[in-house]
């Protein structure tokens, strides 16, 4: 009995050293919780993984104050809901530890059970704890390296030895046209290239990593949609089993290269651009050493190649201004990023000063925003200087020759006003003069042929006639001549004009001649000008006349005034007329003989008469005298007509304005 007894208690303690061990090399501790007394006891490798120096009793509180923060409420919460019979008792969680004394944070994944009585309430909570510390952070780590090659903008592919393949990264679908959803297991190498592509991957490529070697190097793969050949830099490598060097597929990497040929295209073109510019170009380094300048650059300052030029900034300067003008550079480039201003460079062949115009930026590293030195633009200024001299030298040559011309002028008006003043005199006493002996003539005609015409035979009577006659007429002309004389600018005297007014008036003068020939006419609300009113009455007077003259004999006399305003465009159509200003446009139209429109401007010419005297009376000057009023009115006179078919005569006055 004794020795079964010895027996059994062997095989207990031989199982709980084997579970121990087992516990052991698993990397387990083990707890146990007392509900009721919230005490905590553990085994030493459960202590260690909290990071507890000593004890293998602590209080539960305790332990929650070593739990990460961000873990803290969620573990207290599945321990309470574990101690709730509902739950089953079953207890699993992950969480974090700071180490109370070593303060390493260590993920644990700790799992129990508890026990209950039963009332309900639990008597015993009990379970192991890992550490997990490792697995998280490997997987934490395949996580990271599947984010960066899934973002990579790069390809990233893996196929089997066969070529299928097995990974291909967005970036790598995308550079080939296939869809996201696209199930990449079905494709194969041969898939991606174009044939002639292809046949060079299975000379060069393949062999190498059959070999167990990588490759690099020039490459084409094939768009899946547009068969676009697109030129790519690869690195191909093979992927080995862990732990053997047995080859079980192949990876690539592959770049693609259109953009860095582009930017290359886009940079000749910019040195091309460069090297046929005909300013000044150059590139200097953080140093201000100069690495670049272009032919234009070199010819301008008087050096043969750009071994020449590679030197210092500053000696492109004259040594007396280096100083104070690199620190004005210098400063504007570190605050702006730029400078611009004009200074002196020298010719190192001749010495010769060449102002220039300067533009002086900081040249930035797109990629990485590093400075990478500084860019110069400089424009010769000497033929725009040159230029500019001449055009100083030439306005002042201008403005002395418009000064005498002004001058000049001045003196001619002056001795204009003289002579007009003079024409003016002697065209008065002149017609005053001769209207004395006319007036005799006149008298003693009329005195003869009442007196004597019964002693006269009839041709005396008729030579009579004839005289008197020639004497009206002279003293007709001789009035005429009085009034186109004394017609002059006079603005002074300018008012408001109502025309309808004033040619009512007229009508109301020439009322005999409209009676005799049955005249009809017609007139519309004209408007109010800007004139002298006897004049107006003078112009308008003249106008209805020849209108009334000039008739048709086998139809009756009509004869129509109308009026408008004239808009800005039509006013810019007559060069005589101000811009801006308001203008009336009146038109007096007949329905008389007309004239051929060849005589249009002929009419307005002084003592030019399109009939003969003994056709229609009249002295020549009327329409002469017409022009002179409207041109000192500041106004426009002209006539269209056919021949058989009436006239119009238009006349373009300023609108008064109060």
């Amino acid at each position: 009995m004794e020795k079964q007894l010895e027996t059994g208690t062997f095989r207990e303690e031989n199982n709980e050293e084997w579970m121990r061990l087992a516990l052991l090399s698993a990397g387990l501790g083990t707890w146990n919780m007392d509900p009721l007394k919230q005490e905590v006891r553990w085994d030493d490798r459960c202590r260690e993984l909290f990071g507890f120096p000593e004890g293998h009793v602590i209080e539960y509180q305790d332990i929650l104050k070593y739990i990460h923060p961000d873990d803290k409420a969620r573990v207290d919460q599945a321990v309470m809901t574990a101690l709730t019979p509902e739950s089953g008792g079953d207890y699993a969680i992950r969480f974090r530890t700071i180490g109370a004394r070593d303060k390493k944070l260590r993920w644990l994944d700790c799992k129990g059970k508890s026990y209950f009585h039963p009332d309900g309430t639990a008597y015993r909570f009990a379970g192991t704890a890992q550490d997990v510390t490792r697995e998280i952070e490997d997987r934490e780590r395949e996580e990271l390296m599947i984010a960066l090659v899934e973002n990579s903008p790069d390809y990233m592919a893996a196929a089997d030895n066969q070529g299928r393949f097995f990974y291909m990264n967005t970036a790598g679908k995308k550079l080939l046209g296939i869809p996201d959803e696209f199930d990449i297991t079905t494709l194969v190498n041969k898939d991606l290239f174009h044939p002639d592509d292809f046949n060079f991957m299975g000379q060069e490529v393949y062999p190498e990593l059959l070999a167990g070697r990588k490759w690099s190097g020039h490459i084409s793969i094939r768009h899946a949609a547009t068969k676009e050949r697109i030129p790519c830099y690869g690195d191909f490598i093979v992927i080995r089993e862990p732990g053997s060097d047995k080859i079980i597929g192949r990876g690539a990497i592959l770049r693609d290269l259109r953009p860095a040929l582009q930017a290359k295209q886009e940079q000749q073109k910019l040195l091309a651009l460069l090297e046929n510019s005909r300013d000044f170009v150059s590139l200097s380094d953080e140093n201000g050493i100069v690495s670049y300048v272009n032919p234009a650059g070199l010819q301008l300052v008087g050096l043969d190649s750009v071994e020449e030029a590679k030197r210092a900034n500053t000696e492109f300067l004259f040594p007396e201004v280096v100083d104070g003008i690199m620190e004005e550079i210098n400063t504007a480039v570190d605050e702006k990023g730029q400078w611009t201003g004009e200074v002196n460079y020298r010719n190192f062949k001749t010495g010769e000063a060449i102002p220039v115009f300067v533009t002086t930026m900081r040249v930035i590293d797109a990629a990485t925003g590093v400075s990478q030195g500084k860019a110069t633009i400089s424009r010769d200024l000497r033929q725009e200087k040159a230029i500019r001299k001449q055009q100083t030298e030439n306005r002042a040559e201008l403005e002395r020759m418009v000064e005498m011309r002004t001058s000049e002028l001045k003196k001619a008006n002056i001795d204009l006003n003289i002579v007009n003043q003079n024409l003016e005199q002697f065209a008065y006493v002149a017609s005053h003069d001769l209207q004395e002996p006319l007036r005799k003539i006149n008298m003693f005609s009329a005195l003869l042929q009442d007196k004597y015409q019964d002693q006269l035979n009839e041709t005396g009577m008729r030579n009579l006639g004839i005289i008197r006659n020639a004497a009206t007429r002279m003293t007709t002309l001789i009035q005429d001549l009085l009034a186109f004389s004394r017609v002059s600018r006079q603005d002074h005297l300018f008012e408001a004009v109502d025309l309808k007014k004033t040619i009512q008036q007229v009508l109301a003068d020439l009322d005999i001649p409209i009676q005799q020939k049955e005249a009809s006419i017609e007139m519309d609300d004209l408007c109010t000008v800007q004139g002298i009113p006897l004049h107006m009455a003078q112009l308008f007077h003249n106008l209805l006349s020849n209108a009334l003259k000039f008739t048709h004999s086998e139809k009756q006399p009509q004869v129509t005034i109308r009026s408008r305003r004239l808009s800005n465009a039509e006013v810019a159509d007559h060069p005589q007329l101000q811009n801006g200003m308001p203008y009336c446009e009146i038109r007096v139209t007949d329905n008389g003989i007309g004239f051929a429109p060849t005589y249009a401007k002929k009419i307005f010419v002084i003592f030019q008469r399109l009939h003969g005297r003994g056709e229609y009376e009249g002295s020549g000057i009327g329409l002469a005298l017409c022009q002179k009023i409207v041109t000192a009115h500041h106004g426009v006179i002209y006539a269209e007509s056919e021949e058989g078919r009436g006239a119009t005569f238009i006349v373009i006055l300023p609108v008064f304005t109060s």
